[in-house]
């Protein structure tokens, strides 16, 4: 299990702010490119509004790896710290290419928390991160379906599926099996925010 887990979504999203590209790549080379994602023409407000979305929830996945890391001998059995290393990498690309796309509408003045008893030991941390992990597939998938824009359509269903991968982990690691739904369920943007908010995540 931990070899695997070892190489598990090791894939970066870099983006070229000059040329508007985003590039999925991994160290075997790239594996996909998305240009014009900068709010290229046919972009709606509903589609900034979605983005906007997906950098609060890029926010808190950053703190709550690097809460996980910054603790890690305090959860009792939890394996694989590269892992999570190599994860936390993931989420701040995504949220550096998001942040790049919204430029001027990234948004600001929201307060991230993370409560006391998601990482009160080890199971309730993998219980969240499975929560969180399936909330992230699920808001991605329905950006899929909510964007109007080609690009972010594309660049969506490629985060959708880096953060399976985060799910699978976390799922694995908490006694299941790590396999997601074959059709896994969707949901808009605003009702991941509001689980965010009423889980304490976010205010």
């Amino acid at each position: 299990m931990s070899e695997v887990h070892s190489a598990v979504s090791r894939g970066k999203f870099l983006r070229n702010g000059a040329k508007g590209t985003l590039v999925l790549a991994t160290s075997g080379g790239i594996l996909a490119s998305m240009d014009g994602i900068a709010f290229a023409k046919g972009v709606t407000k509903s589609d900034i509004s979605t983005l906007q979305v997906g950098y609060i929830a890029e926010s808190l996945a950053v703190k709550v790896y690097e809460a996980i890391i910054a603790n890690f001998s305090k959860f009792k059995g939890l394996q694989n710290k590269d892992y999570f290393v190599a994860a936390l990498a993931n989420e701040k690309a995504h949220k550096a290419a998001w942040k790049k796309a919204l430029g001027s509408k990234t948004p600001t003045g929201f307060t991230l928390s993370i409560p006391a008893a998601a990482t009160s030991s080890t199971k309730n941390l993998l219980a969240t991160g499975v929560a969180l992990e399936t909330a992230f597939v699920e808001t991605y998938l329905g950006a899929v379906k909510s964007f109007s824009s080609t690009d972010l359509k594309v660049a969506a269903g490629a985060v959708a599926a880096n953060e399976a991968t985060h799910f699978s982990f976390f799922d694995a690691a908490f006694g299941g099996h790590g396999v997601l739904p074959s059709f896994p369920g969707n949901i808009k943007a605003s009702a991941a925010a509001a689980l965010l908010k009423k889980d304490g995540f976010l205010s």
